[in-house]
């Protein structure tokens, strides 16, 4: 049995607590020495609300004051773009600020919000910028709501989990308890927190304070220069989340003799969360991959099972091998026929590991913009982070073998060679000399057969499905799972590939709407072909 917690508590102390980079910004005229100009302060946490800047009495910590020299009659001004994708626009090298010096930005001296400084002639913005709670709750049940606690602090989360979870834990019979089941989807997020700035510094190799106006969205020195500062703050907060919540979390648990269950951070019992999860349990090796499942909007709680069974077999395409169900969905007693199959999908898609050919790397870190990649039909992909790139390496070239020894046949790599990093650019030359396939331009062809790599599974049109190898004593056994996502009875002929052999394997079927089936081949040229039982219509 497992719990849901969430890490929020009474005893989680502002000062403890996620935080976030704040900041009031203030006109004036240069020319002259300010003397005692107070400046406002800007939004702050008090007694479970946030307080709108200017107000006083509640959490707020100075970091520092930057004057900004512009020129017109206003302020700069900023506006949030209509397009939800990411903008490749540069930044106009005549808005871009040069860095400490006396005619773009000077860093202020600010004693308790009183700016002391003498400013040149000319219009300034003035910018004080400091850190406050985020203000964001969470209970793991009704009487544990409380400020979430700081990702950046390990001591805050030992505090957290030693006056929280263990008590739990040691009661009698808490061994009943197996795992810890971790949610951020769940969670505010931060960008500050417990010796950021320091450990920014020793991490990025730069002093991040000069630069605390890019994240008020002010242009330093280049535009390049800019989103450099931007990734590497992102970068940072990765990191961080990661070593010192996660893996923080994960050993205190460990000492419990339990696991911990959380959405796709590397190196966690279970990561959890839709194609990046998946991406990344591939990667990290990591089975079972889980979701919460039919806990949405729209009826998914409460729907019936002719509704849900679509979305169910979309997910098991997709690579997600085990499902959590909340215990107040009301349709549980009655739908025994449908936990089974469940069970039985689960049962075959946890064997073995996934076969998919293609890894795709994003760069900027971000897969979800307009334009990421999608494999060709018969194909899948995992998407590919930094850490998994790097640590690519070749123990049987020219297949690569991540760190949890899944099998890349492809690169692609989804961003243009002007915007990669050294580092990366040298690892994408040590691929492509040991045999790996590196595609960096736009690709026309339907498939990868030039390249020896036929597709794994040819289907119709409104067709889906996963692959899992298992490797036993007597030879290799291939698990296919197909799916109709038609409303209709479908006959359908689906060519496998088999093993190494160019050779493919054909098979006629019938599938109702929205079913499903397994074919399961083996080099011993066995076949099965499983049709799961149809569901009755609502």
């Amino acid at each position: 049995m497992g719990i849901h917690v969430l890490p929020g508590n009474p005893l989680v102390l502002p000062a403890e607590s996620m935080q976030k980079l704040v900041w009031t910004d203030t006109i004036m005229k240069g020319g002259k020495k300010i003397e005692g100009l107070q400046m406002w302060q800007p939004e702050s946490y008090k007694d479970g609300m946030m307080q709108s800047a200017g107000s006083e009495g509640g959490y707020y910590q100075d970091i520092a004051a930057f004057a900004i020299r512009f020129k017109g009659k206003t302020g700069p001004a900023w506006r949030n773009a209509t397009d939800s994708a990411a903008r490749s626009e540069a930044v106009p090298m005549t808005d871009v600020l040069p860095l400490k010096m006396e005619g773009g930005m000077v860093m202020g001296v600010m004693v308790n919000g009183i700016l002391q400084n003498k400013l040149p002639k000319g219009s300034w913005c003035l910018l004080r910028m400091g850190h406050t709670s985020t203000g964001q709750t969470h209970a793991t049940d009704g009487k544990g709501m409380g400020l979430e606690v700081d990702r950046f602090s390990p001591a805050a989360v030992k505090k957290l989990f030693d006056s929280w979870y263990a008590p739990l834990l040691n009661r009698p019979h808490g061994d009943v308890v197996s795992y810890l089941y971790i949610d951020p989807r769940e969670w505010g997020s931060q960008n500050w927190g417990c010796q950021f700035a320091e450990e920014f510094k020793v991490r990025r190799g730069y002093d991040l304070i000069p630069y605390l106006p890019v994240m008020a969205g002010v242009p330093l020195e280049s535009a390049s220069r800019y989103e450099q500062v931007q990734n590497d703050i992102r970068l940072t907060i990765e990191e961080l989340v990661k070593e010192k919540f996660f893996q923080t979390f994960t050993r205190l648990a460990e000492k419990q003799y339990v696991e911990v269950s959380c959405e796709p951070i590397p190196r966690t019992d279970h990561p959890d969360d839709m194609f990046r999860a998946v991406s990344r349990a591939h990667i990290y090796n990591e089975n079972p991959v889980q979701t919460v499942a039919c806990t949405g909007n729209n009826g998914a709680r409460n729907g019936t099972l002719t509704l849900l069974k679509p979305l169910i077999d979309r997910h098991l395409a997709l690579g997600i091998n085990r499902f959590i169900f909340q215990h107040d969905i009301v349709r549980h007693p009655e739908a025994r026929g449908f936990m089974d199959y469940i069970t039985m999908c689960q049962h075959y898609l946890q064997q073995g590991r996934p076969v998919v050919d293609i890894a795709v790397f994003h760069p900027s870190g971000n897969p979800e913009q307009k334009n990421s990649y999608r494999a060709p039909c018969g194909y899948k992909n995992d998407l590919m982070n930094k850490d998994a790139l790097l640590k690519w390496n070749f123990e049987y070239s020219p297949k690569g073998k991540l760190p949890g020894n899944q099998d890349y046949r492809i690169l692609v790599v989804s961003q243009p060679d002007s915007s990669l990093s050294a580092e990366i650019k040298a690892k994408l030359e040590e691929l492509r000399e040991e045999g790996i396939v590196i595609i960096d331009k736009p690709y026309q062809a339907k498939n990868f057969s030039q390249y020896g790599i036929d597709p794994d599974v040819i289907l119709p049109e409104n067709m889906d499905y996963a692959h899992r190898l298992v490797l036993e004593a007597t030879g290799r056994k291939d698990i296919y799972f197909l799916i109709n996502q038609e409303n209709k009875e479908r006959q359908i002929t689906a060519t496998f590939r088999t093993g190494t052999s160019r050779i493919r394997q054909i098979v006629n079927l019938n599938l109702p709407a929205y079913g499903s089936v397994f074919v399961i081949l083996s080099n011993r040229d066995d076949m099965q072909i499983i049709s799961p039982a149809k569901l009755p219509l609502p």
